[in-house]
């Protein structure tokens, strides 16, 4: 009986001119959007691969700078975008895309999007995860509701009830059409991303394929919550008029208000300190250290004692190895203990903030679904968290490498001075970003998918065994 119910409310559907024109508007922006997206990506790529090459032109092309003045001279490293960014953009516009390596020091990530955007765009991302937790649920709750009223206003309703058709399977047949519905939404785009990306030549992986794969179900899954409590709050509240305006405040304060308030009690109950306040606590931290320059300081020259003992010399001239070389890289790996533990602190605020997101996710379930549909696309907090630990990773690599040829690659001649080695850069590679698997955005992310299956559950458990007073006649108008 529901089959039948879901095909007959299929085809009310099909006759109804306005809300097909409102569908097919809804694919247009969506599939609209992927496009957009797509072409972003594809520019930001080429720009990428631009800015990679003329700064590998340069560094190949450094002749005549010792390893030590190489390390101050420094290179850059490129944040790549995700291949899913075309879907859902996160916190991606707002971070910075570009990391400047160099020695005795741990630059941010700089040059964002958000920076050269105009006022008009930074009122919200054009994209389709924007789209599908924030707009289309809004069509799909006027829909049904419309379509509840209606059967309930025309006494079509009565009537089925009246030849033995349950309630229960009334409303079942109602959020399983309008859920259909949304399916060919989710559907049609995760289609039109395949073969857009197919078309531009990006590769399709089995961890795209699964991310792909989660971002409909996600999404999905909160449409069929939306879905479900829109077909019962209109069944169960008699009054036309009532029931639009409960949904319609129901769609504000879950999509618009409490995500507002929860993103600012989070941020006062873990304050995040600002970039100044966090790099210059940083730097003060640093200063405590060695930089390889100053004679007196007092690590420094116990360094300094530390290998003449160990090469059994009592004078820096008689070492078979640049002092200096060895200092820079002491003072590396001090800074490198002050930026775990900032970095460190810093994240851990971070991660409490989602926390409380995540927590409140259990009471609003579109932030469950803003939560899932950032970490499938690869481009909330937890991923650009890596590519910042990747950066650095490769800085120090590349400073310690650096060190060691200023250390060792030369001679110590007769006078004393060290003469150092003519040394061919180009031999060192470039950064190479190592994407994160599907396991590590559920990892992160299971709190927000616990809480759409609850959600899913209640929603499902209130048309389910919360039809015996539903009336079945409309109330004033």
């Amino acid at each position: 009986m529901i089959i039948k119910l879901l095909w007959m409310e299929l085809r009310s559907i099909r006759s109804d001119g306005r809300l097909l024109a409102l569908v097919a508007l809804a694919l247009a922006t969506l599939i609209l959007s992927t496009w957009i997206g797509a072409e972003s990506q594809r520019s930001a790529k080429t720009g990428r691969e631009a800015a990679m090459e003329l700064s590998r032109q340069q560094w190949e092309a450094i002749d005549g700078l010792s390893a030590h003045g190489v390390g101050h001279y420094g290179s850059y490293v490129y944040k790549p975008s995700s291949p899913l960014s075309t879907l859902d953009s996160g916190v991606m516009p707002f971070t910075g895309k570009v990391v400047r390596v160099e020695a005795h020091a741990q630059n941010p990530p700089s040059h964002s999007d958000a920076g050269s955007w105009s006022s008009l765009i930074r009122l919200g991302a054009f994209d389709a995860g924007t789209i599908l937790s924030l707009l289309v649920p809004l069509l799909l709750a006027f829909s049904a509701f419309s379509s509840v009223s209606r059967d309930r206003e025309t006494g079509l309703l009565r009537v089925l009830v009246a030849q033995g058709v349950s309630l229960r399977s009334i409303l079942w047949g109602k959020s399983l059409a309008y859920w259909f519905l949304s399916l060919l939404l989710v559907g049609a785009l995760m289609v039109s991303h395949v073969v857009i990306d197919q078309l531009s030549g990006e590769p399709l992986t089995t961890d795209i394929k699964t991310r792909l794969l989660l971002f409909g179900s996600s999404h999905s899954l909160y449409l069929l919550i939306v879905v479900l409590l829109s077909v019962w709050i209109s069944a169960r509240v008699a009054d036309s008029r009532s029931a639009l305006m409960i949904l319609t405040i129901g769609w504000l304060v879950t999509s618009v208000v409490l995500p507002r308030i929860t993103a600012e009690f989070s941020s006062q109950l873990f304050p995040l300190k600002s970039q100044v306040t966090f790099e210059d606590e940083m730097a003060e931290d640093r200063s405590k250290g060695l930089d390889g320059h100053n004679p007196r300081d007092e690590r420094r020259n116990v360094v300094r004692q530390e290998v003449l003992e160990e090469y059994g010399v009592e004078k820096v001239s008689d070492l078979p190895v640049n002092l200096g070389g060895i200092l820079m890289q002491k003072d590396e790996e001090y800074g490198n203990q002050v930026w775990d533990v900032h970095f460190g602190r810093r994240h851990e605020t971070v991660r409490k903030q989602i926390g409380v997101v995540q927590a409140v996710s259990f009471l609003d379930p579109f932030l469950a679904a803003r939560g899932l549909s950032m970490a499938f696309a690869g481009t909330d907090q937890f991923h650009d968290a890596q590519f910042q630990r990747q950066a650095e990773n490769y800085r120090r690599d590349l400073i310690r490498i650096l060190n060691d040829l200023d250390a060792k690659a030369g001679t110590r001649q007769e006078n004393g001075r060290w003469s150092r080695e003519k040394i061919d850069y180009a031999t060192l590679s470039d950064f190479e970003f190592e994407p994160q698997s599907v396991d590590f955005a559920l990892g992160h992310r299971w709190p927000e998918a616990l809480s759409l299956l609850i959600w899913v559950i209640f929603s499902a458990g209130l048309l389910q065994i919360g039809t015996g007073r539903i009336p079945i006649v409309g109330g004033s108008r």
